[in-house]
Formats: structure tokens, sequence, C-alpha cells
């Protein structure tokens, strides 16, 4: 199994399993999504999970706020887990 996370402004994480039947959204009972604080929260929750790799993905909107134009690209980093 594989871990998307995606980094959302407010120090916000949600994670996406992937595996061979495809990828989904880590949710609680009532279907919402699990919000992280961060990247260790992730990892302790799945310590006894077998995990072959890690993504980190982030989408900004600063570049745009900046001036540098509108690049609508994810910053996308595998962590070493």
């Amino acid at each position: 199994m594989n871990l998307q996370i995606r980094s959302l402004e407010g120090n916000i994480y949600l994670v996406e399993t992937v595996d061979d039947t495809g990828t989904r959204l880590l949710t609680d009972r009532q279907h919402r999504p699990v919000k992280f604080h961060c990247l260790d929260e992730i990892r302790q929750h799945f310590h006894s999970a077998q995990i072959d790799e890690v993504w980190l993905e982030q989408q900004t909107p600063y570049e745009e706020m900046c001036g540098l134009g509108e690049d609508k690209s994810l910053l996308r980093m595998k962590l070493k887990w």
C-alpha cells in the first residue's frame, strides 16, 4: 500500500491510500475526511500498516499572488518513511 498525503493550508493533512483496488481518501465513521495536523500523526496512525511508498503533495496559490504566473502543478515529493 502507498500513501498520498495532501498538504493543505492551516497545517492540515489529508491522506489517500493507494493499492491494487484504487485510491481511497481516509475517512471517519461519518464519511468525513480524517484531518491530521502533522506528518508524525500520520506515521503513528499507520504504524502497524505495511507501507511501500509515501508521497507528499502540495498545491499552493502563492506563486500567482507574487506575480510568478498561474502554475497549477503540484509540488510532489517522495518521503523517506
